[in-house]
């Protein structure tokens, strides 16, 4: 990636429409996103091209987001790509147990979606 590649910025959510509000919202901030509908389908894409930050949902039917988190971890030993869970449950358990799955920060649902590129640039230096 050079300087100005845009950083890419993968979203799984099992909510197609929440997906596509934050891929438009994420695109023109400059980001380059994609979106994934399931567990299985980010890990896929995870696969063949791994993004530099993944935002993703804890609640997901199938797999759950803390499941895919540790997939991730266990499969790529590093701290990219950034995840944050992106979850309406903001109990203390539901952000230990994201933490120790290896999650970066936790954003609750609750944000104004034209928030997150701020929120997500301060885990990517652009």
């Amino acid at each position: 990636m050079t300087a100005t590649d845009p950083h890419k910025i993968l979203v799984v959510d099992d909510e197609p429409s929440l997906v596509q509000l934050c891929e438009i919202i994420l695109s023109q901030a400059g980001y380059q996103v994609q979106g994934a509908n399931s567990g299985r389908q980010a890990l896929e894409m995870i696969d063949t091209d791994m993004p530099d930050l993944i935002l993703l949902d804890v609640m997901m039917p199938g797999m759950t987001g803390i499941e895919v988190c540790h997939k991730i971890r266990s499969a790529h030993q590093s701290e990219r790509p950034y995840i944050l869970m992106y979850t309406a449950d903001d109990r203390g358990e539901t952000k230990r147990n994201s933490m120790d799955a290896g999650a970066t920060g936790l954003i609750t649902k609750e944000t104004p979606v034209f928030e997150l590129p701020q929120k997500i640039s301060n885990y990517l230096v652009q």
